[in-house]
C-alpha cells in the first residue's frame, strides 16, 4: 500500500482525512510508524500532549499546537483521550475539522461493513458507526 499515494490524493480534498482502518493487531500501528520513518513526520501522541486539557478546550488547543507544527502531515495514533466516556468529542467530525487545515493519517479501530465506518474502543461507552457514504475521507484497511 503507497501511503504517499493515498496522501498526494487528499492535496485538493476539503478534508484532507487518511484513516489506517483495522482491528487491534492488524498492522495500523506499524504502518504509520513505517511511514513516519520513510519521512521523518512525528507521529503526535494526543494522550500525552492534552492529559489534562478539558474535552470542550481541546479542539482549541489543538488550532494552538498546529499553529507551531511544522509539518505537512500530522500523524496520529495514539488518540484515546478522543472517546473518553467524559467526553463529547465526535471523533471523525474532530479529525475532519483538523483535516482542513492539515492532511491527517490517523489510525482507526475499526472496520467499514455495508457502508459503515465502525470505531471500536473499549473505553468509549458504545462503538462509534459513521456512514461511508459522504466521501470526505480516504482509508486504508489493514
Amino acid at each position: 500500500m503507497d501511503m504517499n499515494k493515498k496522501i498526494e490524493e487528499l492535496s485538493d480534498a476539503q478534508h484532507k482525512l487518511l484513516l489506517i482502518i483495522g482491528k487491534p493487531g492488524s498492522g495500523k500501528s506499524k504502518l504509520i510508524r513505517e511511514y513516519s520513518q520513510e519521512t521523518g513526520v512525528p507521529i503526535v501522541d494526543l494522550d500525552k500532549i492534552f492529559t489534562h486539557t478539558p474535552s470542550e478546550q481541546l479542539m482549541h488547543e489543538m488550532k494552538n499546537f498546529l499553529s507551531t507544527y511544522h509539518q505537512k502531515v500530522l500523524l496520529l495514533d495514539n488518540k484515546k483521550i478522543l472517546y473518553a466516556k467524559n467526553n463529547k468529542i465526535d471523533l471523525l467530525a474532530f479529525l475532519k475539522e483538523l483535516s482542513e487545515d492539515i492532511t491527517v493519517v490517523a489510525t482507526w479501530n475499526g472496520t467499514i461493513e455495508d457502508g459503515q465506518l465502525f470505531h471500536f474502543c473499549k473505553d468509549a461507552p458504545e462503538d462509534l458507526i459513521y456512514s461511508v457514504s459522504q466521501g470526505d475521507f480516504k482509508y486504508i484497511l489493514c
